[in-house]
């Protein structure tokens, strides 16, 4: 996941940084509706710009779907309180998308000595 993140952030600065300032500018009010925008511009450059991304979305879609949801019913409590609530969440799909990296480069690895 770190790698995944690693690539959007070289390949998708000017779209993180926006949808960061979004968020941090916007705290106090519904930033996840306030930034919806920024937030979908830094998708669609992500899934153009990362290999594989496509394929944990789908993957983990159900880890995304939760963790997600977690988010979006307390957008507006303290960090503490995200991460004790949604923290379980995070991992179950940091656990899926290593899962899934790893099932991929098996293959890739597989198909590149074939």
């Amino acid at each position: 996941m770190d790698l995944s993140y690693n690539l959007v952030a070289s390949k998708c600065a000017e779209q993180m940084a926006k949808y960061q300032e979004c968020v941090l500018k916007n705290q106090a009010e519904d930033w996840n509706t306030i930034c919806r925008p920024e937030g979908k511009a830094l998708a669609a450059c992500a899934d153009a710009s990362v290999p594989h991304l496509a394929e944990l979305k789908s993957s983990c879609s159900e880890q995304i779907f939760a963790y997600r949801q977690c988010l979006d019913k307390h957008a507006a409590q303290e960090d503490d309180v995200i991460s004790q609530q949604c923290g379980g969440l995070m991992k179950n799909l940091w656990e899926c998308s290593e899962k899934t990296m790893k099932a991929i480069e098996e293959r890739e690895g597989t198909a590149k000595l074939v």
